[in-house]
């Protein structure tokens, strides 16, 4: 069996081919050898991990392995920094060395493509101080000040409807990036995302005689509608109401039987957002803008899973010639 020195010779010749896998292996046997505690739990930790890869992806056998070696990353003291370039390139393969949380990333000279910035909205990215990497199938690759936040980690899941993979960077270094990859330097709020979609001019009317529908994964759509259900989640509400309110779409939520007017959204947002909402419902959106216009309630319902609560979204849409309205009454999942 080949030898290392010690841990840091063995993981920088593995950062020249991080895709062996019988490399950590390898390193994993060492760590046991060594007799530490904390080594041990790390060679756990990738024996577990490459032993799931052998899996599917959804498979329980590849969960119930998965979750025992995220048993050992408390235990695991080791730490890695290299560029943000290199764990985009390999981001399967060093997790399978070390937890995500352990890796630090370098921002410096890193670019990022306009296609993943636009998938967090700036408001997110400033108050959470994270910043997507890069998207790779239906995983978001994101750098962190604090990685170990997993309430903004499963807030990220829920809007942007990806698998997270927070890794951490400098908090000088996120912010950096953000002013510059934004190209904003001040701050916004959670309600100010929605000056993101304005438009100097908004349609009064925006409906034609055929609906254009907002493609299902439209990334701003996805996630301002994400947006909109967890600040009323978070504040408590048991029902949003989104309606045409002359050149604006008005906002409301119902919080302890009080309706609560939020900031309204340009009205050309009317059409999309009750699409995304309609398409998570399963309500086929052509029932809600098929003319002329019928008065039949439309209803649909949907799950959502947010701090590891499960909540029942009820969807109830109205057409009407004046653009739809659309109620969605919340009750977690199991009440009555």
């Amino acid at each position: 069996m080949q030898k290392h020195p010690d841990a840091d010779a063995f993981v920088r010749e593995y950062l020249t081919r991080p895709t062996d896998a019988t490399l950590r292996l390898v390193f994993a046997d060492w760590l046991e050898e060594t007799g530490v505690s904390h080594n041990a739990a790390w060679a756990h930790f990738i024996r577990l991990r490459d032993e799931a890869e052998r899996y599917g992806s959804d498979s329980d056998e590849r969960l119930e392995l998965l979750r025992q070696a995220d048993k050992y990353v408390p235990k695991i003291r080791a730490q890695l920094t290299i560029a943000a370039s290199l764990f985009v390139g390999y981001p399967k393969s060093l997790v399978q060395l070390l937890p995500a949380p352990n890796i630090t990333v370098r921002l410096t000279n890193y670019t990022i493509p306009r296609g993943v910035l636009e998938l967090v909205p700036e408001s997110v990215a400033r108050e959470n101080l994270v910043l997507p990497l890069d998207a790779q199938e239906r995983t978001l690759l994101v750098a962190a000040a604090d990685p170990h936040d997993c309430d903004t980690a499963q807030k990220l899941e829920f809007i942007l409807d990806r698998d997270i993979v927070f890794v951490g960077a400098l908090r000088a270094d996120v912010q950096d990036a953000i002013n510059r990859d934004y190209g904003r330097t001040e701050t916004e709020s959670v309600d100010s995302v929605l000056v993101d979609f304005a438009d100097p001019v908004w349609d009064y009317f925006p409906y034609r005689s055929s609906l254009e529908l907002a493609p299902e994964t439209s990334p701003p759509i996805v996630a301002l509608v994400n947006l909109i259900l967890t600040e009323a989640l978070n504040l408590r509400a048991d029902r949003i109401l989104l309606y045409p309110d002359i050149e604006a779409l008005g906002i409301r939520y119902r919080i302890d039987g009080e309706w609560v007017e939020r900031d309204p959204a340009p009205i050309r947002l009317l059409n999309p957002i009750t699409t995304r909402l309609a398409l998570r419902g399963q309500i086929d959106p052509n029932h809600i803008f098929a003319q002329p216009f019928g008065m039949e309630l439309l209803t649909g319902a949907f799950v959502i899973r947010v701090h590891e609560r499960r909540f029942r979204l009820r969807v109830t849409v109205q057409p009407s010639p004046d653009g739809p309205t659309t109620q969605i009454d919340i009750a977690r999942d199991g009440d009555n």
